[in-house]
């Protein structure tokens, strides 16, 4: 295999393009606020996400063998070294955050880091029990971005923040959900009550998708409304159209729904800056 392609399936496979999704999410909320971009943060929130997600794969990798066979396989040339590699994001995580976070937020960012643990270790327990307990848990630690942003960068903490708080959780019901259909097969046989399994009929769950989708936007309207938000955050609604676009997709009996999901669905969080600094030049 070529070293490019190699970088290219652990760009992929390996977390990081989710990773660095969660950095856009963030450089989207300093935006929103007007706040000065620390690019450090970025990075550990980057660490953050690849600490726990390094994880979650290296737990989960034999139950991947048959619901992520690429990711397993990619996964499997340095397998025995993913713990050191976890203990490197984490280290350095840690390290940077108490070097230039606050107390407040070398608290919090402790508190997420072991949040996201939390979930592959004991998370599938409770998944079995409550209907959509993994997809809310995960949109929640995502919608945590917020306040933990908030927090790091000394802006003072507001209900303006919960509308932005609601927004990300919602959007992340979608894609989590959309994930969720990925794994139908491989939650079934763990017992997990996910939505798609729950629902079982596949017109059922796409047209609960678009419900979904249409619902998470009302934040954003309700803040420029409301004048909480800049009128140039309705450049946001463009991901309407995106979401849609993988949701009809997804009907297709010969679609790739790894590919789908892994770059299209995950790819969504790159473009909230793009699209809000569209919206400051031409609407501010």
């Amino acid at each position: 295999m070529k070293f490019s392609e190699f970088l290219w399936e652990e760009f992929i496979y390996g977390g990081h393009w989710l990773s660095i999704g969660a950095s856009s999410i963030v450089l989207s909320i300093m935006i929103i606020y007007d706040m000065s971009v620390h690019w450090e943060f970025l990075f550990i929130v980057y660490l953050l996400l690849q600490c726990i997600y390094s994880y979650n794969h290296y737990k989960e990798f034999e139950e991947d063998l048959h619901s992520n066979s690429p990711r397993v396989k990619h996964l499997s040339k340095y397998r025995y070294r993913i713990p050191y590699i976890i203990g490197i994001y984490g280290v350095i995580f840690l390290g940077l955050l108490i070097y230039s976070g606050n107390k407040e937020s070398i608290f919090f960012g402790g508190f997420l880091l072991l949040a996201g643990l939390f979930f592959t270790t004991d998370g599938k327990k409770i998944t079995k029990k409550i209907i959509g307990f993994k997809t809310i848990y995960v949109a929640i630690s995502w919608a945590l971005l917020v306040p933990f942003t908030a927090i790091y960068c000394s802006y003072v903490l507001s209900m303006h923040l919960l509308l932005l708080f609601i927004f990300v959780f919602l959007r992340f019901i979608v894609s989590t959900t959309f994930f969720d259909i990925k794994d139908m097969k491989s939650d079934k046989k763990q017992g997990f009550l996910t939505l798609p399994l729950v629902i079982k009929n596949n017109k059922h769950w796409l047209f609960y998708l678009h419900m979904l989708n249409a619902i998470s936007f009302l934040p954003i309207i309700l803040g420029i409304l409301l004048q909480i938000f800049p009128i140039y955050l309705i450049f946001l609604l463009v991901l309407f159209v995106y979401s849609l676009y993988y949701i009809q997709k997804a009907k297709k009996k010969d679609i790739d729904m790894l590919s789908l999901s892994y770059i299209i669905v995950d790819g969504e969080f790159y473009y909230w800056p793009f699209l809000l600094i569209l919206g400051l030049i031409f609407i501010s």
